[in-house]
């Protein structure tokens, strides 16, 4: 096996990983079979390798690499129309890459380094790869812009400089080593293409734990609104024991002060009785556990602040809308509110709205502000000094509406700030 065909099967493993990312971006990879899927790639090696060893005739590699394109997306649950259109995209575009990579090395060759064919097809061989690297962690990080992952500068920086610069040493490399040196190049390969997978395999761990971090944040969050919750409900739940037990006295007091027609002493009695059985911290009461516990914990954090929350509330017992979707929406929301009616000097009062009807959910939110905003790219931003750990709220807000075909309205005047938000309830949506 000459160094050429021995420079492609070292290349090939990189391009594979290449190939898994592009179907990271057209599917949903969670519910794969992984074994099926290693073994789908791992055969999709063997098959272009022998192509490239044995077939010398381009329309024959093509319809080859083609056919396995489409044969690895029926690893991920779709339709066919986007199989087939991840398949030609793919194709497509790797092969564009390539074209760029022998325009490149042609120019080398011609304005910069004197190479021999042997080296220049290796050296296509490496920049195709490399180029293709860069141009899908590149997609791979819009995906992530689009789906409100924080993606920060220094990210796009190295997804640029790392690969980039490994092409420019490979160049390099071959270039001053002697033609006989064939086994140093290969070697020299193989180790600039682990330095890029290792590299960029840290870098996607990292922004996965960036990703999982924030939704244990959230998730964290929910998990005390929970336990708030039942605090309440064992509270009530106590008071009513007691007061069960006490009936016989408490309805023989009544009866004294109604014979005695003390009706001013016999409200004031039936008041306290009120006050005992109904928990004081618990406003929201619409049976929906989920919404429930996230307005009485939010709404116990506005009165600490002497924020007065006024809430209207009309939803069932059940929605088909995700808890961790809910908590995402009113959590951020309420907080985004709270933020704001505290540093303003305008009456402290919050008004929300929640209400169910033919199959939507409606949330509408008033409350004032100091009539400061920033916008950076016609998108509303946080003015919270600390930018690195806030702002990401409304971004996380508008991913979970658009689980829903959701709508969000954001508008203001000079001291109020209104919030409008509605989330279709379909059935299908609660198992997500």
């Amino acid at each position: 096996m000459n160094s050429i065909n021995i420079v492609y099967m070292i290349s090939n493993i990189f391009g594979i990983y290449v190939i898994y990312k592009f179907m990271n971006i057209f599917f949903n990879t969670n519910e794969v079979n992984r074994k099926l899927e290693v073994l789908s790639y791992i055969f999709y090696y063997i098959v272009i390798g022998l192509a490239f060893l044995f077939f010398n005739k381009p329309s024959m590699y093509l319809i080859i690499n083609i056919l396995m394109f489409y044969l690895i997306t029926l690893n991920y649950p779709s339709t066919l129309k986007l199989k087939l259109t991840a398949t030609i995209l793919t194709y497509v575009i790797l092969a564009i890459l390539e074209a760029f990579a022998v325009i490149t090395v042609s120019f080398l060759n011609i304005n910069i380094i004197a190479l021999n064919d042997d080296l220049q097809m290796i050296i296509v061989l490496i920049s195709s790869k490399i180029f293709s690297f860069v141009i899908i962690l590149a997609l791979s990080n819009f995906k992530l812009v689009k789906e409100s992952i924080i993606v920060s500068p220094q990210h796009w920086f190295s997804i640029i400089i790392i690969p980039i610069g490994t092409l420019i040493s490979t160049i390099i490399l071959i270039s001053v080593i002697n033609d006989n040196n064939l086994l140093l190049i290969n070697i020299s390969v193989i180790i600039m293409f682990m330095i890029n997978i290792l590299v960029f395999y840290l870098y996607d761990s990292i922004v996965k734990f960036d990703n999982e971090k924030m939704e244990n944040v959230i998730l964290q969050q929910q998990n005390n609104a929970y336990c708030k919750q039942f605090e309440l409900i064992n509270q009530s739940q106590e008071n009513i024991k007691i007061l069960r037990h006490d009936l016989k006295n408490h309805i023989t007091s009544l009866q004294i002060m109604i014979e005695k027609k003390d009706n001013k002493s016999a409200l004031s009695y039936l008041k306290k009785i009120y006050d005992y059985v109904n928990c004081s911290n618990e406003y929201a009461k619409s049976g929906n556990s989920e919404v429930d516990s996230i307005l009485n914990y939010k709404i116990n954090e506005a009165v600490k602040y002497g924020i007065n929350v006024n809430l209207n509330l009309s939803i069932p017992k059940k929605l088909n809308i995700h808890p961790f979707d809910l908590s995402v929406v009113l959590g951020n929301i309420i907080d985004n509110a709270i933020r704001a009616t505290i540093n303003t000097k305008e009456e402290k009062e919050i008004c929300i709205s929640i209400e169910y009807e033919r199959n939507v959910l409606y949330l509408s939110m008033i409350n004032p502000f100091n009539g400061n905003v920033s916008y950076k790219n016609s998108e509303l931003e946080t003015t919270h000094n600390d930018i690195e750990n806030h702002g990401i709220g409304l971004k996380s807000v508008k991913k979970s509406i658009e689980r829903y075909n959701g709508v969000l309205d954001i508008y203001y005047t000079d001291n109020m700030f209104y919030t409008d938000l509605l989330l279709y309830n379909p059935v299908n949506n609660l198992t997500k």
